[in-house]
């Protein structure tokens, strides 16, 4: 079995290396699913949860009868051990279980880098808290409490690109059309603006592509490209939609996205060019 990483920020991802180590040790020993539920009497279900990472919380017992029973001891039996611990830990975005419906801020938050093309919404790594609650809004909530949670929680989101300790690097691509539906003067400017002032910054690079471009290669839904430096952890591609999230990485859906991504940058402007034209739609206000 290959290294044991229990380092990074999320437990999400912990999470994830833990089962993927699970499933490769399981193979390595040439065991069935169906015989590993036989031999400790588990119901399929419950061995299907631990190497999906579905597991809420992992259980340290359960890791401890994988391990005997893979024949894993010593040093990397500790190290699966501590890993089932540390993946337990509840990150800052489990307090928002009622506005995130899924844990793609866990795997957000352990990311390097981050790719992600955006037609609708403005990505929300760089989101205003008023164009968030315009969002909020126009999905439907208006309560203002749960309004209030919604904007707290996707700010807090955003301090992965500003934390002081090696920032997320964040490469988005915008298709006019979702600034253009900022009709509100005061949220357009004060959100434009912000977009220009996260440009200036090392990690965040920023391409518009104009509504003059006309149909272009790569158009479609939107999705995120998430990266990991770890070399061990698989890169995903999150979609997501108004039924269901997807989250894909098998290696040519991943191929597939990174191809799509440069045909996307090629298409819009570069990074200067894109500044000057969010500096000019700010002094124009209607263009």
């Amino acid at each position: 079995m290959s290294e044991i990483h229990a380092a990074g920020y999320s437990p999400t991802i912990k999470k994830r290396a833990l089962s993927r180590k699970l499933v490769e040790a399981r193979k390595q020993v040439e065991l069935t699913t169906t015989e590993v539920c036989k031999t400790l009497r588990w119901s399929p279900s419950k061995l299907n949860y631990i190497e999906k990472a579905k597991w809420i919380e992992p259980n340290t017992d359960a890791v401890a009868d994988l391990c005997e029973l893979y024949g894993i001891d010593g040093r990397e039996r500790e190290a699966l051990i501590q890993l089932s611990r540390d993946a337990r830990q509840r990150g800052w975005w489990t307090r928002y279980n009622d506005v995130f419906r899924n844990e793609y801020p866990g795997f957000e938050v352990a990311a390097t880098s981050i790719r992600t093309f955006q037609n609708t919404f403005l990505p929300g790594l760089l989101q205003t808290p008023d164009y968030i609650e315009a969002v909020t809004k126009a999905a439907g909530i208006d309560d203002p409490a749960e309004v209030k949670r919604h904007v707290a929680a996707r700010v807090q989101r955003q301090k992965t690109l500003t934390r002081a300790d090696t920032p997320c690097q964040l490469h988005a691509v915008i298709d006019e059309n979702a600034l253009r539906r900022l009709i509100s003067l005061p949220t357009r400017k004060t959100q434009i603006r912000h977009l220009v002032d996260m440009s200036d910054r090392p990690n965040v690079h920023l391409q518009v592509i104009t509504a003059d471009v006309g149909l272009y290669a790569g158009a479609g839904e939107s999705f995120t490209y998430l990266g990991f430096a770890d070399p061990g952890e698989r890169d995903i591609v999150f979609l997501e939609t108004s039924i269901d999230d997807r989250m894909l990485e098998e290696k040519d859906e991943l191929r597939s996205y990174k191809v799509r991504f440069d045909r996307l940058c090629a298409v819009a402007l570069d990074r200067e060019a894109t500044r000057a034209h969010l500096l000019n739609i700010e002094t124009k206000g209607d263009e």
